[in-house]
């Protein structure tokens, strides 16, 4: 089975070594940087942007692969599995329009408000850099500024943790108003991921990673400064009933975008 693997990081780089621990697997590669790991697993590599979509395809066909497997976010965006699948190749990874839970914050949190979904935080779109500064000069306590597009995971800023007030109105600013401002949630963070085929739903293990850069996370964030789990897949922190509830909405989320 020929397998084409996009992108050239270290999640990738996991994703390629774990589907090529079947013997019966051929993994090809399209990146942007050469990524040695990648390169000692792969048959055959393609160095491009991902979010070239017309390069990545043409590879695909060329090499004869039946499956894809996206790993960034970008070419997502870029709808990269939209082309793959109209050329017979199929992918694992969610299709533009899905993908904007991700790559579109403000679409994300409007779709979980509009269909009434738990955990969606008290938020507010802009895109006006004056209107998001007066919202921040006038609300009572911390917020929350992100980007409403991708980032890398490095986006994110938190009032009375990362910048102060006059710090959060000139990061909005910097940003042209293009922000989601939300209410700043206290507590631990978990991540919960999921395969999902458009209607069922497998999760993955529970894990707590680490965004924050230098020691004693006193850096900005990053796309990842490792991560951890334990041999249950669970967290020493998560109850039962919380992990529960974020698989709960996880799937009125996946109901909710069928």
């Amino acid at each position: 089975m020929k397998i084409l693997v996009v992108g050239g990081g270290g999640r990738e780089h996991a994703i390629a070594s774990a589907l090529g621990r079947n013997t019966k697997t051929e993994i090809y590669s399209a990146m942007a940087k050469r990524n040695p790991g990648i390169v000692a697993l792969a048959k055959k590599v393609h160095l491009c942007k991902e979010t070239d979509v017309r390069s990545v395809t043409g590879f695909a066909k060329e090499t004869g692969a039946a499956y894809a497997f996206i790993g960034p976010e970008a070419p997502l965006e870029a709808g990269i599995v939209d082309t793959l699948e109209s050329a017979g190749i199929a992918c694992i990874g969610p299709t533009r329009t899905a993908a904007r839970l991700e790559t579109d914050k403000a679409f994300c949190r409007e779709m979980m408000e509009r269909n009434q979904l738990d955990g969606c935080p008290l938020y507010r779109v802009f895109h006006s850099a004056a209107d998001a500064a007066h919202f921040i000069e006038n609300y009572d306590g911390d917020l929350v500024v992100k980007p409403i597009g991708l980032t890398g995971g490095k986006g994110v800023r938190i009032m009375g943790e990362q910048v102060d007030r006059s710090g959060a109105i000139a990061y909005a600013r910097s940003l042209n108003g293009d922000v989601v401002l939300e209410e700043r949630l206290l507590g631990e963070e978990f991540t919960l991921q999921a395969f999902v085929d458009g209607n069922h739903l497998v999760p993955m293990p529970l894990v707590q990673d680490h965004k924050r850069a230098f020691e004693g996370d006193a850096g900005p964030n990053t796309g990842g400064m490792g991560s951890y789990s334990m041999q249950n897949h669970m967290l020493p922190f998560v109850k039962e009933v919380d992990y529960q509830k974020a698989l709960a909405i996880m799937q009125s989320v996946v109901a909710a975008m069928d």
